[in-house]
């Protein structure tokens, strides 16, 4: 009776390893045709969040090799409807962030020219204004000139779809210029970065 139970037994596990298996192989190919079905541009709006379905099937695919396949199938289970989510969100993040590079490409160019009047003007002056040192000024000037080359890669990778990107950079651009407005004393708030075409005002010295 022993070995006839532990035999039942044996198949009984071996048919639920099966099964298990199978399932998280369904699982796992259902997630990478959902992923593979995003549209091209996602990796270009929305890379974090394509990356995080990618790194769910690669989860997936560890615990399979594993064996550990209920493991395997609860690690992709979301992942066709995330990605059904992602693609169905796309136009709208593609529209926000189109609109806020749409905004800085004025307000950018706007800010440098500000910068580089005030420079010219500091030059001519042969003197610096109240409340500004030479290491100040030093950095406004390396940042004018960083950020007038990066800002037309910043341009280009805009163009190029790549929206991410582009704004990632911008953003981090728009933090350093803004510490330059605010060290030459000209508007640094929100005011300087929109799409209003009059030059930022010069805040009176002190």
């Amino acid at each position: 009776m022993a070995p006839r139970l532990s035999l039942s037994l044996v198949i009984l596990l071996t048919a639920a390893c099966a099964g298990a298996k199978g399932r998280a192989e369904t699982d796992l190919a259902a997630a990478e045709r959902a992923v593979n079905a995003l549209p091209p541009e996602a990796m270009k709006v929305v890379p974090d969040q394509v990356t995080a379905l990618t790194d769910a099937i690669n989860q997936g695919k560890d615990h399979v090799s594993k064996r550990e396949y209920e493991a395997a199938s609860a690690a992709v289970h979301d992942v066709p409807a995330k990605a059904q989510l992602v693609t169905d969100s796309l136009p709208a993040r593609k529209a926000v962030l189109s609109s806020a590079l749409d905004t800085l490409a004025v307000a950018m160019p706007r800010n440098l020219n500000a910068i580089q009047a005030k420079l010219d003007s500091i030059a001519k002056a042969k003197r610096l204004p109240r409340g500004l040192d030479e290491q100040e000024l030093q950095a406004a000037k390396d940042t004018h000139a960083a950020a007038s080359a990066e800002w037309v890669e910043v341009m280009n990778a805009y163009k190029a779809g790549d929206l991410a990107g582009a704004m990632s950079r911008a953003q981090s651009l728009k933090t350093r210029v803004s510490r330059s407005l605010m060290a030459l004393g000209l508007v640094s708030d929100e005011r300087a970065w929109t799409n209003v075409t009059l030059p930022p005002k010069t805040l009176p010295q002190l």
